[in-house]
């Protein structure tokens, strides 16, 4: 114990001399969480709200890693009777949250007959956790197997069909699908859908490098060490002050009954001697563990930093005027959980590790939609359109790629013509993978679980497994993958093309 004591001692003295306040443009504090009821959390009912919207949202939570995730479901009411809905499960990217614009894609999902669970990570929104809006790659992946886990558990009901389950993220989350689908086992998913996503941690590393300068960036790294060490020493103090909390004695259990008996066996021992030497010293020494963890509460806050802001800022983000503006237009009047643009400092210091693009080889008989914005300067349309043509050229039976790309920055394929053109793609995409026809009916789609399952018994291979009708296509074709660029100002007009697996280079796109 002593050695424990020790070490918990040295790192809360070595974290307390990093943890000197250093830097202006860091906001030391304690988000307050507002678990008030904002006017677009509401439930919404099918035909009654404003809109004669034709599905219903309700509000419920799943468990990760023992902390209360919320999440929003919504249910197409004119397919809720003809069988099991296939379900969508959502997220948002880089410190946002599922009130945060992402009601529009689940919107159109549901339109067409399919469930969405849009949920939110852990320390955002109506999810429990502390400290709030702590970013990392980790735990929101964690968060998505818990989200999938809940849904292939038949968490939501029988109403919903725990085997048709497609993944579809959003920046940092597009990523985050790619990582989570990975590693779940062959056919736990239907289909991913990565939409402006975040694709290689060292590559935005390099692009980092070169917008901030190398002052830029270690300012940025500074910053996530100054936070990461704030919580190693509040943890420290934490875990001193349990180490010296008096142990439980009660001599009427059977625990403290055999505790009081050794105790007694080894009275004249010399460790005894020290034992109680140690017992006599806790009572004062917790006494001032917990009076130097009260005196340096200030110094313990955690340490935020704004999640975007103009360039030369600190800021995860730096970004232009009308970037920063196409960020907000799709955000409601009240943030739900009282969310603000700022995140633990700390997330700096795993994003560079982070390369969700590595992932890519493990989903070769998964059908990939990668959605691209010709302008976006945080998760460039070469990256992604480079990790669509490697899963393409990987694909196995039952897998391949297809790749949409928009004219537009980042933000603005949360809005207006991006949102109809992208949102069109994906339902197109998803309703084939679901195995739905073209009307999207559930009752086509029941008898394609009744053709499964009549498959299954008789020992037959399931050939419309992931891809629908192009399932049993050769593998070559498999191998192709689809292009479509949309033209600015040409009313959703595309363009498509072809990109065979053993084409030299990539063709050029046009329009973008």
């Amino acid at each position: 114990m002593v050695t424990a004591l020790a070490v918990a001692l040295l790192g809360a003295a070595i974290a307390f001399l990093a943890t000197l306040p250093y830097e202006a443009e860091l906001l030391h504090t304690t988000l307050a969480r507002n678990t008030s009821l904002t006017p677009d959390a509401r439930p919404l009912t099918p035909g009654v709200s404003p809109d004669g919207l034709p599905y219903g949202r309700s509000t419920l939570h799943f468990n990760s890693s023992g902390t209360a995730c919320e999440a929003w479901l919504y249910t197409p009411a004119k397919w809720a009777a003809a069988g099991p809905l296939p379900v969508v499960i959502m997220a948002h990217g880089l410190g946002a949250q599922k009130d945060l614009g992402l009601h529009r894609y689940a919107d159109a999902f549901a339109r067409a007959g399919l469930a969405a669970l849009l949920f939110d990570y852990r320390t955002f929104g109506g999810s429990d956790g502390e400290p709030r809006h702590w970013v990392s790659p980790r735990r929101h992946v964690e968060d998505w197997r818990a989200a999938v886990d809940f849904v292939k558990g038949g968490g939501l009901g029988p109403q919903y069909d725990t085997e048709r389950v497609s993944l579809w993220g959003t920046s940092f989350a597009g990523g985050h699908v790619l990582v989570t689908a990975a590693d779940l086992p062959p056919g736990a998913v239907k289909s991913i859908v990565a939409m402006v996503p975040f694709l290689d941690g060292i590559e935005s590393a390099k692009a980092n490098l070169r917008a901030r300068g190398l002052p830029g960036v270690l300012r940025l790294l500074a910053a996530a060490a100054h936070d990461k060490l704030r919580a190693a020493a509040a943890t420290a103090l934490d875990r001193l002050g349990s180490a010296l909390a008096p142990p439980n004695t009660d001599s009427t259990t059977a625990t403290g009954k055999a505790q009081a008996a050794a105790s007694a066996a080894a009275a004249d021992s010399p460790a005894a001697a020290v034992e109680r030497l140690l017992a006599a010293l806790r009572p004062a020494a917790a006494d001032a563990v917990s009076r130097l963890r009260e005196a340096a509460a200030p110094l313990l806050t955690p340490a935020y930093v704004k999640l975007l802001g103009a360039p030369g800022e600190l800021a995860l983000m730096q970004l232009q005027p009308a970037e920063i503006a196409a960020y907000f237009a799709k955000h409601p009047k009240e943030y739900q959980g009282g969310w603000r643009p700022l995140v633990l400092a700390r997330v700096g210091l795993e994003t560079s590790s982070y390369r969700p693009t590595k992932s890519l080889e493990r989903l070769a008989g998964l059908p990939l939609l990668f959605v691209s914005a010709a302008e976006d300067s945080l998760c460039p349309a070469a990256l992604v359109r480079a990790a669509a043509e490697a899963a393409a050229v990987a694909a196995a039976p039952g897998g391949g790629a297809e790749y949409l790309e928009l004219p537009c920055d980042h933000f603005s394929a949360y809005s207006g013509e991006h949102l109809e053109v992208a949102s069109a793609r994906m339902v197109t995409f998803l309703r084939k993978h679901f195995g739905l026809d073209e009307g999207g009916s559930a009752a086509a789609s029941a008898q394609g679980h009744e053709a499964k399952s009549q498959r299954e018994e008789a020992g037959a291979p399931d050939e419309a497994r992931g891809s629908g009708a192009d399932a049993g296509a050769a593998p070559a074709a498999q191998r192709s993958l689809e292009v479509e660029t949309v033209e600015e100002g040409a009313g959703g007009a595309s363009a498509r093309e072809g990109v065979d697996e053993n084409a030299e280079a990539a063709p050029k796109v046009e329009g973008a």
